[in-house]
C-alpha cells in the first residue's frame, strides 16, 4: 500500500496524532509528513497539503488548516457552526477542499478538547454535561464524525489519485459488565451484614434475612443478582470474551460491592476469569483521589492473583487529564470510561480505541482508550421501554457496522432490567 505523503510548514505532536488515528487507524494507510516543498512536489504517489495558506503548487490537494494543530497551550475555541454535507460543524475554511478543517475537528473530538476548557459544565457527580458538548448542541452526538470525516478525506484523495484505496474496517461487538454489587445476599460481613439483617426482621422480611444468613454461611441461595452464568452464555453465543470491570472500594455512599477480602469475591473472580477478562472499577472518588485507583487495583490483583491491565471508572467519573495519568501511573493500558452517562453515542467520535493525548503535556500518552457507546443506565433514563431501549441500540449498532469498529456495550450486572 501507497505511503501518504503530507507536506505542512510545520510539523507538530498534534496533528501527527491525528494523521496518525484517521490515516492509520481508521483508513488503514501509513503516512509520512515533510516540511520539505520540494520532497513534496516529487511525490508521484497520493498527497496532500496541511497548511493555513496555498502552496503554489498546480493540481493539489489542499486542506486549510485552523490554527489549533499548530497550537501548544490549552485555549478556548471558538466554535461557529457552518455546513458541511448534512451536517452543522465548526471550524470554517475560506479556500480549500473542504469548508471545514477535518483534521482540526477531529482532533478536538479525539482529545475531548472541550472538557479541558470547559470545567463548569458539570452534573452533580462533576461529570462533563452531554448537553455541552459540541457534537450534542450540533445534533450529531449518534454519528462517528472522526470516522466520517476520514472517509471524507479518502475520497478527496482519490480524486487526485485515482489509485488510492483505504482498508475497510471490520465491525465487531464487545460486551462490557460493571459489577457494583455482585450479590444481594453474598460477601457480606460484619456491621454491615448485621445491619442488613436488623432491618430484613424490623420490617418483617422474613425471607430476605433467611437468605442473608445462608449468604453468610457460603450456603446456596437464590440470588437476583447473580446473573454471572447468563453473562458466560452470553459470551457463547458471541464468541468473543467480555470484560468485568469489579469494583474492590470500602463501602461507602456510592461504592457499594460486597467485601473483597470475603470467600464469595474470590468464588466470583474465579467463575468470571473462566470466561471473561477481568478489570478494575476504581471508586467514585478516585477521580479527586487518584492514590486510590493503584490502591484498589493491587487489591483485585491480591484477591485474584493476576496483573489488571483494564479498567472503568465508577459512575464513568473522571478528570482530564489527572484520572488518565494516575492510571497510567498505576500500570493500566487500556480504559474503558468514554461513554455518557446520560446518553448513547460517541463521546469521542470515534468507533476504535485510540490513544489518550494529554493536551496539559501536548503529547500523546502510553494509555489506550476504547470508547463505550452504549450503557444501559443511559437508556433507562431516555427510555421507558424495552422495545425503545432496543431501537436506541441498534441505531448505535448499525453506525459502527456501517463505518466498521468496535461496538461497545456496557451493562451492570445488578441491574433491574436486562437487555441482552
Amino acid at each position: 500500500m501507497s505511503t501518504i505523503l503530507i507536506w505542512t510548514p510545520q510539523k507538530s505532536p498534534r496533528l501527527e496524532y491525528t494523521l496518525h488515528i484517521m490515516l492509520e487507524k481508521i483508513l488503514g494507510v501509513p503516512f509520512l509528513i515533510t516540511e520539505n516543498i520540494e520532497e513534496y512536489k516529487a511525490c508521484s504517489g497520493p498527497r496532500f497539503c496541511y497548511s493555513p495558506e496555498e502552496p503554489p503548487i498546480e493540481n493539489n490537494l489542499w486542506i486549510q488548516a485552523h490554527p489549533l494543530l499548530f497550537e501548544e497551550d490549552l485555549v478556548a475555541q471558538t466554535i461557529e457552526p457552518t455546513p458541511w454535507k448534512e451536517y452543522t460543524l465548526f471550524f470554517p475554511t475560506e479556500q480549500g477542499v473542504f469548508p471545514v478543517d477535518p483534521l482540526a475537528i477531529s482532533f478536538y473530538l479525539l482529545t475531548r478538547y472541550e472538557e479541558y476548557t470547559n470545567k463548569a459544565s458539570q452534573d452533580q457527580h462533576g461529570r462533563f454535561k452531554v448537553s455541552d458538548s459540541v457534537s450534542y448542541r450540533l445534533g450529531w452526538h449518534r454519528k462517528p464524525m472522526v470516522n466520517i470525516l476520514s472517509l471524507a478525506l479518502a475520497d478527496k484523495i482519490k480524486e487526485y489519485s485515482p489509485d488510492f484505496q483505504p482498508i475497510t474496517l471490520p465491525y465487531q461487538p464487545l460486551t462490557t459488565f460493571d459489577v457494583d454489587i455482585a450479590y444481594l445476599y453474598r460477601g457480606r460481613r460484619g456491621f454491615r451484614l448485621l445491619g442488613a439483617m436488623a432491618k430484613s426482621f424490623i420490617f418483617f422480611r422474613f425471607h430476605h434475612g433467611i437468605k442473608q444468613i445462608r449468604g453468610m454461611l457460603n450456603l446456596p441461595v437464590q440470588d437476583p443478582y447473580d446473573r454471572f452464568e447468563l453473562h458466560r452464555q452470553l459470551a457463547a453465543t458471541e464468541g468473543h470474551k467480555p470484560v468485568h470491570f469489579v469494583l474492590t472500594a470500602p463501602l461507602s455512599r456510592y461504592d457499594r460491592n460486597i467485601d473483597p477480602d470475603s470467600h464469595a469475591f474470590k468464588q466470583l473472580l474465579e467463575q468470571l476469569s473462566s470466561f471473561s477478562d477481568i478489570g478494575i472499577h476504581p471508586s467514585y472518588h478516585s477521580s479527586e483521589r487518584t492514590e486510590l485507583i493503584r490502591k484498589e487495583k493491587q487489591k483485585l490483583e491480591e484477591q485474584w492473583g493476576n496483573l489488571i491491565t483494564k479498567s472503568r471508572q465508577h459512575y464513568l467519573k473522571f478528570q482530564f487529564p489527572s484520572t488518565f495519568e494516575a492510571l497510567i501511573d498505576a500500570g493500566i493500558k487500556e480504559d474503558y470510561s468514554l461513554g455518557w452517562a446520560d446518553e448513547v453515542g460517541f463521546r469521542t467520535g470515534t468507533t476504535i480505541p485510540i490513544p489518550f493525548f494529554n493536551l496539559d503535556l501536548n503529547q500523546s500518552r502510553d494509555l489506550l482508550l476504547v470508547p463505550l457507546h452504549v450503557m444501559d443506565g443511559a437508556l433507562y433514563q431516555l427510555y421507558n421501554s424495552e422495545a425503545e431501549y432496543q431501537q436506541a441500540i441498534e441505531e448505535i449498532r448499525s453506525e459502527v457496522k456501517k463505518y466498521g469498529g468496535t461496538l461497545v456495550m456496557l451493562y451492570h450486572s445488578n441491574s433491574k432490567t436486562h437487555l441482552f
